[in-house]
Parts: structure tokens; C-alpha cells; sequence
């Protein structure tokens, strides 16, 4: 039997005010939206990437949003189908940062009235939708039985559409929010500003050194990073990374980045992904949350936040030591529709194989540093020592420097900086494992190698070889220890 599908009014509610996880988040999706239009305008030839611009006006007072762009816009023809029409976008997934169609309902939530007004060169109007926010919450109350409650007759309801005079060579994409929610941030200026130097496309500010660097060294990879003119009141805004910047909670330490390391991962011979990271010494938590940790973007886009790669160390709060950028390359792996991540495919999988495994490599790099600046040459040769006896030919483990392990307690690495404190951590630990190994030991290698035997295992088998040894010939005794050791 055939049956009309209704879809109800709360799953409108669904895709604005479940979808994000912070209000703020409607920022990316209007700007995700605009770049898009940049990338047609520059693929069209219509205007160049230097002349294409996003402007961000944030009126606290008026408690206004006005976030505007110079990409292609939207014939008039097409406005209503392209603003109205929900989940039916005709952006290729494989091409587009935003192809869902759910993007631009994300003010909804948060604000009293949305308007879309749009243009393009050649045409003398302006399209304007606009949407009552304020009357939409209300119909979210309404809970009538003769209440008339599918996504089309509450969109019916609440949207205005007109055409006006424009002038014919202009054409621009605005959103427009009035009535705007106090309480989400969005008009407050420094939390809006906050939170655009994380998430867009922007550019390196000339004052950071290392940006030409960065972008050199990614175009040699493969890979041109695309940065776009974002202006909020006016003044132009910039990537945060600085050549300074503090890190360590404790001691709060000056550290500068030494050097740029680029890697990059491929999938079936194609370039997946590409990582800038800055080569630092590492002296513990960065503190500027703006850019602290690795940043995961797409399109230049960041996909989740600071801590998106913790997942990838061991020790997650090694991320957190980190700066730099994963620019996502591979058209296979697709950001959720929160784009807090990405959807779980076998391309997704195998990246995150090859960053886990790169993540190794930079844990013991950290350690390296933290190992020469906080350890005795005695305690270095603890941590690398694979047995006790590699190191109690040449140093007295009685000695200052390798106190036994019961000797340290909570208190000894309190106060100490972070860099110190992973150091000590890790000579404790080795210590305490050599020590362990050493008290386990027997004269037989047979069973010091057996991981299955427990200590009172091999010191009973011990006596029990001594005794054979003492029966038989040596050759007979070792044949009989041998099949012993192998039943074990």
C-alpha cells in the first residue's frame, strides 16, 4: 500500500537546534557556504581569489549578524528552490565543503528573524527570503490536534519571499540575523573573534614568520593551503599561530618554533592527507587555546576542535604539546553533518592507522627532550637500558642519581615542570621494571625469556635444573632441561 510520507515540524528543530554543538558553530556554516561560492567564482574566472571577501559585521547593542560575501550568489530563478528546499542541495559531496542543504537553517535557533538577500552580475534584483525565527518557536509549542505540523506547512507559515532592485553588476550571498540570542555568544565580539581565528579559512598574518614557510612547504607536498579574506567589524582577521608561545601550566615557559615538518599520507598512491607540524622543545602544554594541539581541516575548514587528535597519542595529552594543522585531502573521507568528524568508511580508517603510527614517532621525540633536559646521564642509561646489568657494570644503582624506585613518592615530581615530570615518570617506571626483572632472574636464559612464569615459577624450576645438573652429565642434563624449559 502507498503511502504519503510526513515529515513533522520537529524535525525541523532537529536539524538547527540538535545539529551544532555550539551556536557559534553557525558561523562555519554560512562561511563553509560563501568559500564554496568563492571556488565557483574563481573556477568561472568571474573574479580572483585576492579580490573575494567575507565580512562579518557583529552588532552587540542592535544584537544584529551580518555575515556577507562577493562569490557568485544565486540567480533569482534559483533562489527559492536553493534557500527553501531542505536536505536537496546540488553541491557535489566530492567538491563542495557544504553539500547537505541543512547548513543554512543553522541561525534558526538563534535569533528572532533570518534573512537570505542575494544577487548576481547581470541581473537587476535581489532575492530576499526571510524567515520568522520567533513565530517558528511558537509553532514548536503549538501541540493542537487540528494543529497542521509537517516541515512544509511550518515553513509555509513562516517565510516571507520578495524581490527588490539591485544594481546589475553586483552579486553577493547575505545572511542577516536580527533578534540575535544574547546568551549564545554570537554578538559578543571577542567570543565571535575567538572562535573565526580557529574555525575559517584565513590567511597567516604577515607577522608569523614561519607562514610563507608553511605554505611553501605544503605546495611542494602537494597540497596548496586555500586561505580567504575574512574581515569582523572591519579588521581583517588571521590564523593565531605566533613564532613564540607559552607552554608548561607550571612553570609557564617561553618556547619559539624551531623549525616546519611536513609529512604526508597516501591511499592507494593518491595524497590523502598532509600534516605541518612545528618542530618545538616541547616543554609541556601549550597555553593559547587557539592554537594548542594539532587542528584537523578540510577546505581549510577545521573539522571538530583542539582536541580532535588527542585520540591519536598514547598519551592523548600529548596533543595538547603540539601545534600544526592535518589538511584533509582525500574526497573519500567526509566530515559529519556537525563536522565535529567524519563519517566512518575504510578510506577514514586507513588514515587514521597512518597517523597513529606517525604519533609514535613524535611521543618519542618528546621524550627525547624531556629525557635531556630533566635526567642524569646515569638515568639516561637507565630508561634505555633493556637489562639491569647493561648499566650496574659502569654505575652504582645505590648512587643520588638512582635512588630504587620505593625511594620516589607522589610528592617528587609536584612543583616540577611538565617536561620534568614525564621525564622522571619514565625513569621511575623503567627503573622499577629492571629492578622487577632483575629480582625474577635465574643462571637458566630458558626461563628468564619465559614471560609466562611467574617469579616463584622460575626460582622452583631453578632448583630443580641445579639438581639435574648435579645427576647427570652435562650433556644429558641440558637435553633434560631443554624439554623441561619447552613444556612451559
Amino acid at each position: 500500500m502507498k503511502r504519503e510520507l510526513i515529515i513533522g515540524k520537529y524535525t525541523l528543530e532537529s536539524l538547527t537546534t540538535g545539529m551544532y554543538a555550539s551556536p557559534l558553530d553557525i558561523y562555519r556554516e554560512y562561511i563553509q557556504n560563501a568559500v564554496d561560492s568563492f571556488d565557483e567564482a574563481i573556477t568561472q574566472k568571474i573574479e580572483g581569489a585576492e579580490k573575494l571577501s567575507i565580512d562579518i559585521v557583529v552588532d552587540e547593542e542592535k544584537q544584529v549578524v551580518v555575515i556577507r560575501d562577493n562569490g557568485v550568489g544565486v540567480p533569482a530563478k534559483f533562489a527559492v528552490s536553493t534557500l527553501l528546499d531542505i536536505g536537496n542541495s546540488k553541491k557535489s559531496r566530492m567538491s563542495f565543503r557544504g553539500f547537505r542543504g541543512i547548513g543554512r537553517l543553522a541561525g534558526l535557533s538563534y535569533c528572532e528573524k533570518l534573512i537570505f538577500r542575494t544577487s548576481v552580475q547581470g541581473e537587476e534584483v535581489s532575492s530576499v527570503i526571510e524567515f520568522d525565527a520567533k513565530l517558528l518557536k511558537e509553532l514548536f509549542l503549538t501541540s493542537t490536534n487540528d494543529d497542521e505540523g509537517t516541515v512544509s506547512d511550518v515553513i509555509n507559515k513562516i517565510v516571507t519571499i520578495k524581490t527588490e532592485k539591485e544594481k546589475i553588476r553586483r552579486r553577493y550571498f547575505e545572511v542577516r540575523l536580527e533578534g540575535v540570542w544574547r546568551e549564545a555568544g554570537l554578538v559578543d565580539l571577542e567570543t565571535v573573534k575567538n572562535y573565526l581565528i580557529q574555525h575559517a579559512p584565513l590567511c597567516f598574518s604577515d607577522q608569523f614568520s614561519w607562514g610563507r614557510t608553511i605554505n611553501e612547504k605544503m605546495r611542494l607536498a602537494g597540497h596548496t593551503i586555500q586561505q580567504y579574506r575574512v574581515t569582523l567589524n572591519g579588521k581583517n582577521l588571521f590564523k593565531a599561530y605566533q613564532d613564540t608561545f607559552v607552554s608548561d601550566r607550571i612553570k609557564k615557559n617561553v618556547d619559539a618554533i624551531r623549525d616546519i615538518q611536513i609529512e604526508e599520507f597516501y591511499r592507494k598512491k593518491k595524497l590523502s592527507a598532509v600534516l605541518w607540524y612545528a618542530k618545538t622543545n616541547f616543554f609541556g602544554t601549550v597555553i593559547d587555546n587557539t592554537v594548542k594541539g594539532l587542528r584537523i581541516r578540510q577546505g581549510n575548514i577545521l573539522i571538530g576542535d583542539k582536541r580532535s587528535c588527542n585520540s591519536l597519542f598514547k598519551e592523548e595529552r600529548f596533543n595538547g604539546w603540539m601545534i600544526g594543522e592535518l589538511h584533509v585531502l582525500d574526497s573519500e573521507i567526509i566530515a559529519n553533518s556537525r563536522r565535529d568528524g567524519f563519517e566512518k568508511n575504510s578510506a577514514y580508517h586507513e588514515l587514521l592507522s597512518k597517523l597513529k603510527k606517525w604519533s609514535l614517532e613524535v611521543s618519542k621525540d618528546i621524550r627525547r627532550h624531556s629525557y635531556e633536559r630533566s635526567l642524569s646521564g646515569p638515568q639516561k642509561k637507565v630508561v634505555e637500558a633493556e637489562k639491569l646489568d647493561e648499566i650496574t657494570k659502569e654505575i652504582d644503582l645505590y648512587s643520588e642519581d638512582l635512588a630504587y624506585p620505593e625511594d620516589y613518592c607522589e610528592g617528587t615530581t609536584i612543583d616540577q615542570c611538565e617536561s620534568d615530570e614525564i621525564a622522571k615518570t619514565d625513569f621511575i617506571s623503567k627503573l622499577e621494571l629492571l629492578v622487577k626483572q632483575k629480582k625474577t632472574e635465574t643462571k637458566y636464559v630458558a626461563l628468564n625469556i619465559n614471560t609466562k612464569l611467574t617469579a616463584e615459577q622460575r626460582k622452583v624450576l631453578e632448583r630443580v635444573f641445579d639438581l639435574i645438573l648435579q645427576e647427570y652429565d652435562r650433556e644429558r642434563a641440558n637435553d633434560i632441561i631443554n624439554i623441561i624449559s619447552t613444556r612451559f
